[in-house]
Formats: structure tokens, C-alpha cells, sequence
């Protein structure tokens, strides 16, 4: 019995191809240059094994819930399914051998899972429901697919270089809920035909920004092996990486060096300029077809409607402009070497038996925090703090210090854990911060 293949299916089958190899490349250059070839074989074998997992839970699904509604059907026998899926097959991926790699390597083969994931998605899931609705849903899904596979490569490797665990499980449940609630807002736009011009554009550029700024971040963090070799997990790592921030700001105020010149956003290169120009030109002319010789376009395109129209040849191709333009302009020394103008801290007074210690913290995570001492302080010894946030006083706080050390210039510092910090010193910290980097904004350069 011969097997009969449609031509349209042939067109999609390649339309997936083309996406898949098209973002790869995006991101492959964009910024992971250097990679192992068996890694992205392995990646892609685990992307059919996420795509399995996500079938085999919907299908049980389905016999326990056989007529759910549009949200029941979006945001979790769809996008909660899926997106479970893709973090359990990236998880398993690094979980064996988790301190050879970093937050960036989490994302790439992220990208590379995700990707792959979506492919096999499309393929399976192909619904007949007219070539270019079809074309539509594969350029866009796919992306979505990768970039959310991304966003979940780096939040698995974040928990597994965590801890604590309230850092651990809070920043895994914040990256999938981000990527669940995108992707389902997606699904509904297109199934439900809620506002697609809108939704479509909207869930592409977020997931596209917020990779971005990961992306950014992720470059100024060590890997597993180097902080096992600093006895530090990664939200200790990260308050002692903001300490010396700040301290090295007070110092080149000291020492009259300006940091204005390390911005937020760097200049696009020659590259990302030309080819924003070579998808904008598409967009700008499709305009003018619609409006000049609308026509035409249905007397050459009798099955392609007004809205798919504007969405494949208006709409898409400028958001790939916007992505090409804005690709890597971040600049991610900003992030570990820019201060603002005034930092913000909390003077504390440290009780160690009869000795006192008064010192600052300018960056603290959840009951984590480190202070500058006189001296080192054995490991787990307890101790009794008084912070302060301008003349409020939260006293008699216990906990203990996890580690101390003395870095280079002879300075010691001391990583303290509080048994349990109260959750009005918290809001108000963050409040604080909120309203003085707000401020720190719109203040004045000055020389200094």
C-alpha cells in the first residue's frame, strides 16, 4: 500500500525546517560560538523524549478531562503539558554532569531541545486547516517553542546551582510560569482567533526581551565547577558578586573614576544593521501592496485572508527586524560593573557572645546576606543581628554565619544566614531599593 503525501504537507514539513534552521543560526552566532556536536545530538535525542512525555500526559489527560474549555485546553493541557515536558527533558540532560557546564550552556541547549520539541510538535499536530493559517502557526510556534526551551535551560541550571531552597524551587517555578503563561496566551490568541495581530507580536518580542536580558546575565556567571572550587552556591555567589559591585563603585568615587561610560545598551554591529534592513523592507512594501493594490494580492493569493496576510508579510517580518535590531545590544558588563549613582544599604550590628560588630549590607536574597567584619569567624557560629532601614529597627534577629574569608587587600567578610527574617524588613527593603534606583535614573550626572 503506497503512502500518499500531499504537497502541502511537504511545503510545511520544509517551512518547519527552515524556521528551525533559521533561529538555530540566530542564535548559534548570536552568542554561543563554540560548540559540541554530540551535546546538540544529545539535546535533539531529548527533545523526542520531552515530545513523548508531553503526548503520553495529554493523552491521560484527555481521558480524565475529555471537554475541557479553551483555557483548560491552552494554558495547561497544552502549554502547562508541554513546557513540564521540555523542563523534565532538560533537566535530565544536565543532571549528570551539571558543574562542567553554566547558565549560558543551559540556554543554548535549551534552545537547541525547545527547538527540536517544536519541530516534532508541528509535524504531529498538523491540522489541515488551510497552507497559510498552517505557515502561520509554524514560523511562530517553533520560535516560541525555542526561546521558552531557553528560558527553561537557564532556570533549571539556576536550580540546580542553588542550594537554598526556597531560591531553588522559587526561581524554576518563576521561569516556568513565565513560559507557561506566554505560551498558553499564544495557543488561545490562535485557536480562539482573540486578537491574533496583537497576541502574536506581543508573546514573541516579550519572550524574545526577557531571553535577552538572561542571556546578559548569564555571561557574568561561573560555572558549577568553579563555585564548588569557591565552597559557594550560586545566591551566595550572586550577594558577594553585588558587595563587591557596590564597594567598587564607593571606591572609584573615592578615587574620582566615573563608571557612566559602561552603559545599558551597546551599539548593534554592522551584521544585526543590515540584515534589520533586510526584513524591514518586506514588511514596509507588503504595507504598501495592502494599501495600494489589495487586488492584486487576492487575485494571486485567492485563499490567503486579509489577516494572515498581515500577519506573514507585515507583522512577521518586522518582529524579526526588531529582533535582529536589539539582538545582543544589551551590554552585559552593565550588569556586574555599572552603579547607578547611590546605592542603597542597611546598617547592621552584629552580636557575637560580648563582642559587636557594626557593618552594612547592600544587597540581601531572602534571609541571605554578607557583611564586611574587623575579623574571620569560625564556620556555623552563631550570632544575634539589629538591622537597620533608616531609623526602623528590627532587632534580636538570630542566625549564623555560614563562611568567612579575607580576600586580597586584607579585608574580611562574613556570609550570614538568618534563622527566619520578618517579611516587613523585606517589603520595605525592596520598596526602598525600588524608589532609589527609580531615583538614581533621573539624577544629574556630576563630576566628580
Amino acid at each position: 500500500m503506497s503512502i500518499q503525501i500531499s504537497i502541502p504537507s511537504l511545503v510545511i514539513f520544509f517551512i518547519n525546517l527552515a524556521t528551525l534552521a533559521f533561529y538555530y543560526a540566530f542564535y548559534r552566532f548570536h552568542f554561543y560560538r563554540f560548540t559540541e556536536g554530540f551535546l546538540q545530538y544529545t539535546a535533539l535525542a531529548f527533545s523526542l523524549f520531552s515530545a513523548g512525555i508531553a503526548i503520553g500526559l495529554q493523552a491521560i489527560l484527555l481521558q480524565l478531562v475529555p471537554n475541557g474549555g479553551p483555557i483548560w485546553n491552552s494554558f495547561f493541557l497544552s502549554s502547562f503539558v508541554e513546557e513540564f515536558a521540555k523542563l523534565l527533558g532538560i533537566y535530565l540532560f544536565f543532571r549528570k554532569n551539571q558543574d562542567e557546564f553554566t547558565v549560558t550552556d543551559g540556554i543554548f541547549y535549551g534552545l537547541v531541545l525547545g527547538g527540536g520539541f517544536g519541530l516534532v510538535e508541528n509535524i504531529l499536530y498538523y491540522i489541515n486547516t488551510g497552507l497559510w493559517s498552517q505557515v502561520l502557526r509554524s514560523i511562530t510556534a517553533l520560535p516560541i517553542h525555542m526561546m521558552n526551551g531557553g528560558l527553561v535551560g537557564a532556570f533549571t541550571m539556576m536550580f540546580l546551582f542553588h542550594k537554598n531552597p526556597l531560591f531553588k524551587w522559587g526561581k524554576l517555578f518563576y521561569g516556568l510560569m513565565i513560559c507557561v503563561f506566554f505560551h498558553g496566551l499564544y495557543n488561545l490568541s490562535l485557536f480562539q482567533e482573540i486578537d491574533l495581530l496583537v497576541i502574536l507580536p506581543f508573546c514573541i518580542l516579550f519572550l524574545f526581551f526577557f531571553l535577552e536580558i538572561i542571556i546578559a546575565k548569564s555571561r557574568i556567571l561561573v560555572p558549577g565547577h568553579i563555585l564548588k572550587l569557591m565552597d559557594m552556591s550560586m545566591e551566595e555567589y550572586e550577594i558577594l558578586s553585588r558587595h563587591n559591585r557596590h564597594e567598587g563603585w564607593i571606591q572609584n568615587v573615592q578615587k574620582h573614576i566615573s563608571t557612566s561610560g559602561i552603559r545599558l545598551f551597546q551599539y548593534p554591529n554592522l551584521r544585526h544593521t543590515i540584515l534589520t534592513t533586510f526584513f524591514l523592507i518586506p514588511g514596509v512594501l507588503s504595507i504598501y501592496l495592502l494599501n495600494e493594490v489589495p487586488d492584486w494580492i487576492s487575485h494571486k493569493f485567492p485563499d490567503l485572508v486579509i489577516q494572515d496576510y498581515f500577519a506573514l508579510f507585515v507583522m512577521y517580518p518586522i518582529v524579526l527586524a526588531l529582533m535582529f535590531f536589539f539582538a545582543g545590544i544589551l551590554n552585559p558588563y552593565f550588569f556586574r560593573d555599572r552603579m547607578l549613582a547611590v546605592p542603597l544599604f542597611s546598617s547592621v550590628d552584629m552580636h557575637i557572645k560580648e563582642k559587636e560588630e557594626n557593618s552594612a549590607i547592600f544587597h540581601i536574597k531572602a534571609n541571605l546576606f554578607y557583611l564586611p567584619t574587623s575579623q574571620n569567624y569560625p564556620k556555623d557560629t552563631e550570632a544575634r543581628f539589629d538591622l537597620w532601614l533608616g531609623l526602623n529597627c528590627f532587632s534580636g534577629l538570630n542566625g549564623k554565619i555560614l563562611w568567612s574569608r579575607e580576600n586580597e587587600e586584607g579585608n574580611c567578610g562574613v556570609m550570614c544566614e538568618l534563622n527566619s527574617i520578618p517579611f516587613s524588613f523585606l517589603l520595605q527593603w525592596n520598596f526602598l531599593r525600588f524608589k532609589q534606583n527609580l531615583k538614581n535614573l533621573f539624577l544629574r550626572k556630576v563630576n566628580v
